[in-house]
This record gives C-alpha cells, structure tokens and sequence, in this order.
C-alpha cells in the first residue's frame, strides 16, 4: 500500500513539473511573439515617421471661419459688381433722360418759332406811329414773355450782332468781302437763333442766319 501512493505522488509531481514547463514555454514563447511584434512597430515607425504619427483632428471653429471668409469675399465681389451696374443703370437713365427732355423741348420750340419771328418783325418796326406805338409796345411786353418762359426750359435766343462767325451756330445766307474785316463776323442778323443749355454745353435749336464780312483773299 505504501509503494502504491508513493508511485502516485512521483506520476503527480511529474505531471505537476511537466505542466509547469509547458506553461513556462508558452509563456516564453508569448513574450517572444509580443517582442517581435513592438520591434516590427517601431521599425515601421523608423520607415515611414509620417505614417507614424497621429492625424491632427480638424479644427471646426477654423473651418467656419475659413469658410465665413470665403462667404465675405464672394459677398464683397457681388456686392461690387451690382454696385457698378446700377451706377451704369443711373448714367444710361440719366443720359435717356436728357435726350428725352432735348428733344421734348426742341419739339415744343419749334411750334413757338414761327410766332415768335412773326411778333418780332411786328416790333421791329423802327419808326411807328404815335397810334401804333402801343401797339408795338405791347408786342414787345408779349415777346419778353415768351422769351422769359423759354429760358426756364433754358432755351435762350441769340442775335450775334457784331459777333465772330460760328458755322455750328450760325447759317450764312450772304457775305462780303473788306479790308476792314480782320477775320469772319456778323454785319447783319437776318434771323435770330435759339440754343438750348444743358450745364456748359450748347445744343443748337435753330441757327441763326446772318450776313458775314470776310477779309479779302
């Protein structure tokens, strides 16, 4: 009996032993596997350094801000260029509106005209009677009316008495030719002219038709 329990306590100690270095093994065999794994890591690491570190995580208060930037910008460009087009829009408007306005006036003038030469050849009577010197007289208060209305609309009349020849301004319907004509002028106003004003500039509604002195050839 007592060889038989200490032959079962040898085969125990044996199967202890042996269980102890089969888990030692592994246990070595574990340590290896998860060495040779780090070494493999960080030789990786050596190869590609990029790759080995983290990606910064994207910053979203700096992407709203950069795209709020953009927005700004394409904000500004639209902004920029309706701006030049609406000032475009003010001058072709304010420039339609002048032509319209010109051609307004010379349309109205035109009608007046031919009254006006009528009352004035009345006035210009130089030796009345004393019956029909009220008569003329009043003519002459009707003229300054009309002329004074006129003006508002700024047309003005023109009698270049005197004055240096302007072809733009003026028509010559006779001349002649003198030594005391230092260059081309006005002797006699057969018709007196109309301009409208528009700021500096002049636009003719009617040339005025004149008899020009001219210096000799």
């Amino acid at each position: 009996m007592s060889d038989s329990g200490s032959d079962d306590t040898s085969k125990d100690a044996e199967s202890r032993s042996e269980k102890a270095r089969n888990e030692f093994n592994q246990g070595q065999t574990k340590e290896m596997s998860q060495e040779e794994t780090v070494t493999d890591r960080e030789e990786n690491a050596n190869e590609h350094p990029e790759s080995a570190k983290p990606e910064p995580a994207e910053d979203p208060i700096r992407k709203e801000l950069e795209a709020a930037k953009k927005e700004i910008e394409s904000l500004k460009d639209s902004w920029a260029r309706e701006r030049a087009e609406f000032q475009n829009y003010k001058r072709r408007s304010s420039q339609e509106f002048l032509n319209i306005k010109r051609e307004a006036v010379k349309s109205m003038v035109a009608g007046f005209l031919n009254p006006i030469d009528n009352l004035d050849r009345v006035g210009s009577n130089a030796s009345p009677t004393e019956e029909v010197k009220p008569f003329i007289d009043g003519v002459g208060m009707i003229l300054k009316e009309f002329y004074s209305v006129l003006e508002k609309s700024n047309v003005y009349r023109f009698y270049p008495q005197g004055e240096p020849f302007d072809p733009t301004t003026m028509e010559a319907l006779s001349s002649e030719e003198g030594d005391e004509y230092a260059e081309e002028t006005v002797i006699e106003v057969y018709q007196a002219g109309f301009f409208l004003k528009e700021n500096e500039e002049k636009f003719s509604l009617r040339p005025a038709r004149v008899r020009i002195g001219k210096p000799k050839a």
